[in-house]
């Protein structure tokens, strides 16, 4: 039986998976032959903490994966291929983050490191980690049998993933499917987002971005039923799922909000499928899993601004492995060998 170890490494927690038989699982699935998420073998977490120094957080992460990987039972001298899913922008195959803010990280050439401190024993991958998301439900999850998909999770920013023709859509300076950052403004009133550039999509509806324009309005004294739906909930702070709440009771200002920023996210990801043309959409994030109002006019907003032709293959669907996306998605893209880095 194969070994395989699936890494998520964000902003606030490291984790790391040992799953077996990864790739015959996904083949199954891809047959419509799949059966319960996977479960891993070992697991581990802890916060990411501090320092977020390079070389100390990469000794840290080596010694874990070689934990892991003996706990699993890997048999001595054979390979177990690593695949870590990363909060960043990636800038080569080579798992050089050009930037990760979560991480404070810029210019670091994290793959080729710890590849170096793993040796050859373990065959490393190091990918975006929306795109391991992606990958994790296009094999075992929400989109397993599609060969076509385009996921989109909106949470404290918003990430994309593309598998096209059954292969994961990397580009050419491995920036595929970074849907957050299409624009949707661009004058001199242009949002400003984290990545540098101003007008970008996340800007106005990634979750961050939302909650500080609720606490602004109602600071700025907006009426709504918000305030009372969080103060009933025991919550001090009004978050987006209140204004949902408030939405779905007809509260003009939660249903103004909603109709205003639901377009922009809607005709982003119309945009997107007449690029891609996807036959699945995989939606998820915090953000959208606790607005179902926002959601659906998300939804009304893509169908308004997508051509037929490219509605009709294509199937709307919820994620289904939740945190534990990237974790499978990572440990199937090394299992298959996708972009190992030579040690």
């Amino acid at each position: 039986m194969s070994l395989a170890i699936g890494v998520d490494l964000g902003g606030t927690n490291l984790r790391i998976a040992a799953y077996r038989d990864l790739a015959a699982r996904a083949d199954a699935a891809a047959r419509g032959a799949g059966g319960d998420a996977p479960v891993p073998v070992v697991q581990h977490k802890e916060p990411v903490g501090e320092p977020r120094d390079p070389d100390a957080l990469i000794a840290r992460l080596a010694a874990w994966i070689e934990r892991v990987a003996a706990e699993a039972g890997g048999a001595a001298g054979a390979n177990v291929p690593v695949g870590i899913g990363i909060a960043a922008m990636l800038r080569d195959r080579r798992g050089t983050v050009a930037n990760s803010p979560h991480l404070r990280w810029r210019d670091v050439a994290f793959g080729e490191r710890l590849a170096a401190r793993l040796g050859a024993r373990h065959p490393l991958g190091v990918y975006n980690d929306v795109n391991a998301i992606t990958y994790g439900e296009y094999g075992l999850g929400a989109a397993a049998g599609a060969q076509n998909v385009l996921a989109v999770y909106v949470g404290t920013g918003i990430g994309g993933g593309l598998v096209v023709d059954g292969r994961l859509a990397e580009g050419a300076s491995n920036c595929a499917g970074e849907i957050g950052h299409v624009k949707v403004a661009w004058d001199d009133r242009a949002a400003p987002c984290a990545c540098g550039g101003r007008g970008c999509v996340e800007a106005y509806v990634g979750g961050s971005y939302v909650q500080r324009r609720i606490r602004a309005e109602l600071a700025g004294g907006a009426p709504s039923i918000a305030r009372d739906i969080a103060t009933r909930a025991g919550d001090a702070d009004v978050h987006a799922g209140h204004v949902d709440e408030a939405a779905a009771l007809g509260d003009a200002w939660a249903l103004g909000l909603w109709q205003e920023l639901a377009p922009l996210l809607g005709v982003s990801l119309a945009n997107a499928i007449a690029l891609v043309n996807p036959e699945r959409l995989v939606l998820g994030g915090g953000l959208l899993g606790r607005t179902p109002v926002l959601r659906q006019a998300v939804v009304m907003a893509l169908e308004v601004a997508a051509p037929g032709a490219l509605l009709e293959p294509l199937t709307i669907v919820e994620a289904a492995l939740g945190d534990d996306a990237g974790l499978v998605g990572s440990a199937l893209l090394a299992a298959r060998g996708v972009s190992t880095i030579a040690s």
